[in-house]
């Protein structure tokens, strides 16, 4: 044979390719890619197991690790552990029959509905809904409660304590009694955050400190209010009404409390003091439901 022709048969060797040899090397690659996505799934599997079976603290530290600092998560575990942490941070709820409802992250008590969601800060937000007296009414979820999981602290929305004097008061959607005992609920819970290691950061709902603070409305309050509040402190041996100075009131209560009311322009300004007596806004307002048209607007 000469040069030339064992060349040719070389390249021609090198050339060839084996549909067999093909076949089982697609083959390999095809099991390697199985048993990758097979011990990825394991793995999530385990990971899962271990949420399912983590105390609070354990829950608080994977929180952090997945949620915080975006390790790699499925979307299944993460869902379950934002549930699971959740549903951990709510259980002083259970003595009003927390229960969960149809939807994953919405729970039900006696009293009320929660919800929860992350913000885009990676903060866990609850959301209230309280039941109506009356179901032809509808009110919306109300973002209550933020967790900064991050820095630990706990942040009531102040505002929406208004809007649940507002709905009480102004709309009728709910009862004193409702109020009152929502008042205990989150309380309890507040408490619950701080065993939790979490600060909670001073707000209207408090009840373990006493009142003595500033509260401005962003409405002028009416003449029509002043004279009802004067002619309820006048019909009530309790109470008292006094002129401070232009355009300042006193109203006198009973267990040595008083509000001082500051009419303005375009806004009043109320000073609260509830004489070392701890209560919340919500206790107060429901206490004196003659001053709430200072609090929320809707009734002159």
């Amino acid at each position: 044979m000469s040069p030339m022709e064992d060349k040719d048969l070389q390249t021609s060797t090198t050339n060839y390719s084996d549909p067999y040899l093909t076949t089982k090397e697609n083959y390999k690659l095809e099991i390697d890619t199985w048993i990758s996505d097979a011990e990825a799934e394991l793995a999530d599997l385990y990971l899962r197991k271990k949420i399912l079976e983590a105390d609070f603290s354990t829950l608080l530290e994977q929180y952090k690790c997945y949620i915080l600092a975006d390790e790699k998560i499925s979307t299944i575990a993460k869902t379950n552990l934002i549930t699971y942490f959740s549903y951990d941070l709510l259980k002083p709820f259970k003595s009003v029959g927390l229960e969960q409802t149809e939807h994953y992250n919405t729970w039900e008590t006696r009293h009320f509905y929660t919800a929860y969601q992350l913000d885009e800060q990676k903060n866990l937000v609850f959301y209230f809904k309280l039941k109506v007296v009356d179901e032809r009414f509808v009110v919306d979820y109300l973002p209550f409660i933020t967790l900064n999981v991050a820095e630990m602290t706990v942040k009531i929305n102040d505002k929406h304590v208004r809007t649940l004097i507002s709905l009480w008061y102004s709309d009728k959607f709910l009862s004193r009694s409702q109020l009152s005992l929502f008042n205990q609920d989150i309380n309890e819970l507040l408490k619950y955050f701080k065993s939790c290691g979490f600060e909670v950061l001073p707000s209207l709902l408090d009840n373990t400190q006493a009142l003595s603070l500033r509260v401005v409305s962003n409405f002028p309050v009416s003449q029509t209010t002043l004279d009802r509040i004067f002619i309820t402190a006048m019909e009530n041996e309790e109470y008292d009404f006094k002129l401070l100075g232009e355009e300042t009131y006193q109203v006198l209560l009973n267990q040595e409390q008083n509000m001082i009311i500051y009419r303005q322009a375009e806004q009043t300004e109320l000073f609260i003091d509830s004489n070392n007596r701890r209560r919340s806004i919500l206790d107060f307002a429901t206490s004196y439901p003659f001053l709430v048209p200072l609090f929320v607007k809707g009734n002159t």
